[in-house]
């Protein structure tokens, strides 16, 4: 097993009572961040693309996905769209302050 730690787990310690995450030059908020054992595969009557899991949530109830292609997607239920927030999960925890 490896020593490194987890880098969502480093996230989550950052984010007491909630963490922001800078994209662009917007910082969108994160609620919650759910660790790698827990993520399982969206089915959701909402989603319609290729494979995800929810890893996350902002304060507004919008999900941060884990794209299968090992994108960090943020799906807004109002305009029923996603965007590309990072290219990586370790890259995403890593801009979590």
């Amino acid at each position: 097993m490896s020593d490194e730690i987890d880098p969502i787990d480093r996230a989550i310690s950052r984010m007491i009572p909630h963490g922001t995450l800078l994209h662009g030059d917007r910082s969108l908020s994160v609620a919650f961040l759910l660790r790698e054992r827990d993520w399982r595969p969206l089915r959701a009557p909402w989603w319609r693309g290729k494979e995800v899991s929810i890893i996350g949530a902002d304060l507004d109830g919008n999900f941060y996905l884990r794209h299968c292609d090992g994108s960090v997607r943020l799906w807004n239920h109002q305009r029923q769209t996603d965007e590309i927030v990072s290219p990586s999960v370790k890259e995403f925890a890593r801009k979590i302050e």
